[in-house]
């Protein structure tokens, strides 16, 4: 300990001087008191040392080891000290100072976290995460104006800003049960005018290892791009197929959990196919259904689609998902909130006035969706792809309408290879949707580099080529009717 040598010193002078005191000639008795001081002074000396080496050896490494073991050192946790100072009681009078046992630890784990030392005396655990898009994009049109089969003309112009796309800090950990976790996603960007916005928050109890429910909002369990989150895309945003036919989050409950070696499944009962900050009076009084599952071949995958730790051996994944969404009309017979994330092949929303038919109103209809997605990644080369087949049916209106049932269908495909290990790599893409109404896709190519050796720092570029988009989406700054060409630089650094 620092403070040891100094002691010693203090200690040593002591002792100088008391003997100091007796360098006069002094009687017989006064030789033996001088004695037992002296006596007295090392059994002192020895006490100090003892405690000292004691409350060291609390605190050093452990360096003991079994006859053979060849274990790294470790570090001892132990709760710490602290003094604090009490008011002074007319019963018992005491100058010494009180101690305060705590409970609980703070380090650096991947987050900042707290943790108790006994977690069955104080079962409670804290950890936050934070993370921060901070994105340029330029947009140069090849149109000027996008008209929609509701017979709306909308400009297309050119853009070019600096945005925060995604603010998020994250609350996680559990409360009064090591079962009982928690977790709280904060989100605030400039598409939403830079409000804090509560993404996902839910309770859940873990069954088991193998099964946990979780009750609160979250996305809608369907589409691997759309669970995978947005700081791991290949390229800065999603591809443009996934936003135009994922659903968003809701409020409901959802159950996880594994199957076999390598298989995950999730299911989910909610309030809507896009019910994310609506109120109960924007939203119908029908549940929705989604499923969704997964089993790696040749080994785990791992959380990355991108073959950021190389892979010596290939491995893959292979899912689907499913999504089983009625959408009603309003009391007065107009569509819901919730019904108008549902857009045509062109861009235009479903429930739009003479979308269908001029001067009808879709308010009502049912949507069936199904994607299959396959990855693969093998020595910093990687692969993923997702098709989407979607089918809304039942389409009530308040007028007569050409069709009531709509068939839509898309994918994408995307790769790439770490040309530097763990560093830089390079990636493609390619999406496309499909429909009665039109066609439309993207081309795209881009660039990762990650300074840090590690996925907590990445900075991305890419150059997208649109073709009448139908998509609208902030996000991935790719609006409906764009067609054009699109650049999107990007830092993201996460703790």
């Amino acid at each position: 300990m620092p403070g040891k040598p100094v002691l010693r010193i203090a200690l040593a002078v002591w002792l100088l001087a008391g003997i100091a005191q007796g360098q006069t000639p002094t009687p017989a008795s006064d030789a033996d008191d001088l004695a037992a001081i002296v006596e007295q002074q090392a059994i002192q000396i020895r006490q100090l040392q003892e405690r000292l080496d004691r409350w060291e050896s609390i605190y050093e490494p452990d360096l003991s080891t079994e006859p053979g073991c060849e274990a790294p050192l470790t570090i001892r946790r132990l709760p710490v000290l602290t003094e604090q100072s009490t008011a002074p009681s007319c019963q018992a009078i005491d100058d010494s100072a009180s101690h305060r046992l705590l409970h609980f630890q703070t380090e650096y784990d991947d987050g900042l976290v707290i943790r108790p030392y006994d977690p069955a005396k104080h079962p409670f655990e804290l950890k936050i995460n934070g993370w921060i898009q901070f994105r340029h994009h330029g947009f140069s049109r090849d149109v000027s104006s996008w008209t929609s089969m509701a017979g709306n003309t909308h400009s297309i112009r050119n853009r070019n800003a600096f945005d925060i796309e995604r603010g998020r800090l994250v609350f996680s950990g559990y409360a009064k049960d090591p079962r009982l976790t928690y977790f709280l996603q904060l989100d605030g960007d400039t598409d939403g005018g830079h409000a804090v916005d509560f993404f996902d928050y839910w309770w859940a109890w873990d069954f088991s290892d193998d099964f946990q429910i979780q009750f609160g909002k979250r996305k809608v369990t369907a589409s691997r791009q759309w669970l995978l989150g947005a700081r791991s895309t290949r390229l800065t945003e999603r591809p443009m197929a996934c936003d135009f036919f994922r659903p968003d989050r809701t409020l409901g409950i959802f159950a996880n959990g594994k199957f076999g070696e390598t298989g995950r499944y999730e299911l989910m009962v909610g309030n809507g196919y896009s019910t994310s900050n609506l109120p109960d009076s924007a939203t119908d009084n029908n549940l929705t259904f989604a499923a969704t599952s997964y089993f790696d071949i040749g080994g785990k995958y791992g959380s990355q689609i991108v073959d950021f730790q190389p892979s010596d051996d290939p491995v893959a994944r292979l899912g689907h998902s499913m999504v089983y969404s009625p959408i009603t009309e309003g009391t007065n017979g107009l569509p819901l909130g919730e019904a108008d994330f549902t857009r045509l092949t062109d861009g235009t929303q479903l429930t739009a006035n003479g979308a269908l038919a001029p001067g009808v109103t879709v308010s009502a209809y049912k949507i069936y969706l199904y994607s299959v997605d396959f990855a693969a990644k093998y020595r910093g080369w990687s692969f993923n792809s997702e098709v989407y087949l979607r089918w809304i049916e039942q389409l009530e209106a308040n007028g007569a309408l050409p069709t009531y049932n709509l068939y839509q269908h898309g994918y994408f495909v995307e790769g790439g290879h770490f040309v530097i290990p763990r560093t830089l790599e390079w990636n493609v893409r390619y999406s496309q949707i499909n429909g009665r109404f039109g066609n439309s896709g993207e081309v795209a190519v881009g660039l990762n580099w990650f300074p840090r050796k590690s996925t907590d720092m990445k900075l991305s570029i890419d150059f997208t080529n649109v073709v009448s988009s139908a998509l609208q989406n902030t996000s991935s700054d790719i609006l409906v009717g764009d067609d054009g060409r699109l650049i999107r630089a990007q830092i993201q650094t996460e703790f």
